[in-house]
């Protein structure tokens, strides 16, 4: 099975719970809380949030679904860029953790870089809820390789233990530079999107048939083999998110399915990677 471990000698299945959209339907929230609990019983223990999905709502979603097993589970959050000030950092955690029902979470990110405050202060807020115990490990989200060292060298002695990037078969400059970056300095790249723009491929293109003719070959679906492929590198963990009982028991599948080298090339030929690097936008 693959595993990510962030930073620590706990390892943690490399494939984790998205909740991106969650808590915008009160008529869901139910449902998605046992879905979310559902994936918890299959040992998908990381689960991943942030205080702007729906305005809090899914945080609420994530509180609830989490109450019966919080010391088994690892909770990601993170904290809006217009929030990145010393202050707003450490009321919009605080304003998580009672949204989540929790007095810590397990990682707490920096959501997107801020153009408005200066990644110092925004670390050096990240560095206080870090020492508190808010927060029991620090990392960043969208962050190019560039932005990764000065947000380290900021930490000073505190680790930074994951970087949240788009990543998938359709979207691969994260491979350029930041990928192999973390993977030298010990940081879990967390994999959002990792399935996007597959449906929209073309039924009967190459890229299509392809993943058609490897589902079949793999015995699983498309996406399966999809998200395998993201999480086949060393701490690379993907988050998809999941409504539905069969398409969950499907992605647990992901973390066992092993691609041979020569589909691995093919994959490659006909999803080449990026000859661009990380775009990172300012928010």
């Amino acid at each position: 099975m693959q595993v990510v471990s962030f930073g620590t000698n706990v390892t943690y299945p490399a494939l984790g719970q998205g909740t991106w959209r969650m808590g915008v339907d009160p008529n869901l929230f139910t449902h998605e809380v046992k879905m979310l609990q559902e994936g918890i019983q299959q040992n998908l223990r990381v689960i991943d949030t942030a205080a702007m999905y729906a305005d809090g709502g899914a945080e609420r979603v994530v509180g609830q679904a989490i109450q019966p097993y919080r010391h088994d589970v690892f909770v990601v959050t993170k904290v809006w860029p217009t929030h990145a000030d010393y202050e707003g950092v450490i009321t919009s955690l605080k304003n998580s953790l009672d949204r989540l029902n929790t007095s810590y979470v397990d990682l707490f990110l920096l959501h997107w870089p801020s153009k408005q405050y200066p990644l110092q202060e925004t670390m050096r807020a990240m560095a206080t809820v870090y020492e508190k115990g808010w927060a029991k490990s620090l990392g960043v989200s969208n962050f190019n390789v560039d932005l990764l060292k000065q947000a380290q060298q900021f930490l000073g002695d505190i680790p930074l233990v994951a970087n949240q990037v788009e990543y998938s078969l359709t979207a691969r400059a994260a491979e350029l530079t930041v990928i192999p970056y973390c993977q030298d300095h010990n940081i879990t790249v967390m994999a959002y999107s990792p399935i996007k723009h597959l449906n929209a491929l073309d039924p009967n293109g190459p890229q299509r048939r392809l993943l058609h003719a490897l589902a079949r070959d793999y015995h699983t679906t498309e996406h399966v083999i999809a998200l395998a492929w993201v999480i086949r590198q060393r701490e690379v963990i993907a988050i998809p998110k999941t409504s539905q009982h069969d398409h969950l028991l499907a992605n647990l599948s992901a973390l066992t399915l092993n691609l041979s080298p020569d589909d691995e090339k093919r994959l490659d030929a006909l999803f080449p990677p990026s000859s661009h690097d990380l775009t990172i936008q300012l928010l």
